[in-house]
């Protein structure tokens, strides 16, 4: 049988409850990362419906969540799922098979009074919706529309809220651009309608622009401390995943003590550069109560550059550089018998976004590999 792109993301996910149905998309975001990307992503248009139907019967039933707009791990390109043209008979075949909530992220454009109304028959339905700015100047320019799909948009949180939809917001904060000030009216303004704010900072790679890598530049710990203060100021539950001083939720010890029993002595662990210092401080923390040794090394984004530093978009060739040039090269006795890679870096089949499998790295430097 020949998988579409759409279900074996979904497979290679490991998950029941993802379901993306396009990646077509109607604005034209100033940080969107289809145009940096260092490989390609697939624009696969809109899910045929067939292939949405198969998608549906790998669906649990208990299922609490069905998310049509994710398209993990990420080679597909994310779009706006209430552009597809089949979308209420998508949505007839969900309800068929479960009573599930169904989430979808969007700009909100398409969020018109006639289209809520319709969307009502099939709730439970949650929206995230994409709010980078409350100044239609800069919601303009930030996602490439016009102002009255912007008004379009802020009219639509009344409306959804008339109608007992479920919502939170997403928000880009572009400092550099708009001025903290406008992040905090933002800010102000979806406290109106949401409980939950989700914040997510802009990505810029090697090959962006010098003009998008100045207005998409954002200092982690000034961004963390104004947000602290948001949340005090407006009484408000904003979600900062990229928080610097946020506790990580890392405890290593169950896997050092694995990697004892099963004899290994001396484990190298490859962290990515958002999650070294916490993870490597846990690491050390641990390390007198087990017999073997442990380290940790930090592992740059070569493949992206730019400010990409998380572990879920490290890629094999990323963790090779930093085996051959730390532990292999530097440290002139490659005694280590055992790397531990970020788990989050690959699929379910141990596949990075371009497909290049972890087990590689064994076979290259004969040397067991764990994801953990």
């Amino acid at each position: 049988m020949i998988f579409s792109k759409y279900l074996h993301e979904t497979l290679s996910l490991g998950s029941s409850n993802q379901l993306p149905i396009s990646s077509v998309c109607n604005a034209s975001c100033i940080f969107c990362s289809n145009n940096m990307n260092p490989f390609k992503i697939c624009r696969e248009g809109f899910r045929p419906l067939d292939d949405i139907q198969k998608g549906i019967c790998l669906i649990d039933p208990k299922t609490p969540e069905i998310r049509l707009s994710d398209s993990l791990p990420g080679r597909i390109s994310e779009g706006e799922a209430l552009l597809h043209p089949d979308l209420f008979r998508i949505l007839k075949l969900i309800r068929n098979r479960t009573q599930a909530t169904i989430q979808m992220t969007t700009n909100a454009t398409l969020l018109t009074k006639s289209m809520i109304e319709k969307l009502v028959p099939f709730q439970p339905i949650k929206f995230t919706i994409s709010y980078h700015s409350d100044n239609k100047k800069n919601w303009c320019k930030i996602f490439g529309l016009s102002g009255k799909e912007h008004r379009t948009a802020l009219e639509s949180f009344f409306i959804l809220l008339k109608h007992k939809f479920s919502i939170e917001a997403a928000l880009v904060p572009l400092p550099r651009l708009t001025g903290y000030d406008d992040i905090e009216k933002t800010i102000q303004k979806l406290t109106f309608f949401v409980r939950d704010i989700f914040v997510w900072p802009p990505g810029y790679t090697k090959i962006s622009g010098a003009g998008l890598k100045r207005i998409m530049d954002v200092d982690y710990g000034e961004l963390a401390d104004f947000l602290n203060n948001m949340r005090k100021k407006y009484r408000t539950n904003i979600i900062f995943p990229a928080d610097p001083s946020a506790p990580l939720d890392f405890s290593p010890y169950k896997v050092m003590i694995e990697s004892y029993y099963r004899r290994f002595k001396k484990a190298a662990w490859l962290f990515s550069e958002a999650a070294y210092e916490r993870a490597n401080t846990a690491l050390n923390a641990h390390n007198s109560m087990v017999p073997n040794e442990h380290r940790g090394f930090m592992v740059k984004n070569r493949t992206y550059g730019g400010n990409i530093i998380c572990s879920g978009l490290l890629m094999v060739n990323d963790f090779r550089a930093v085996i051959k040039e730390e532990i292999v090269l530097k440290s002139k006795r490659p005694d280590f018998d055992l790397l531990i890679l970020p788990e989050n870096a690959f699929n379910l089949f141990g596949d990075d976004l371009t497909l290049k499998n972890y087990s590689s790295l064994s076979k290259e430097f004969n040397i067991e590999v764990w994801r953990r």
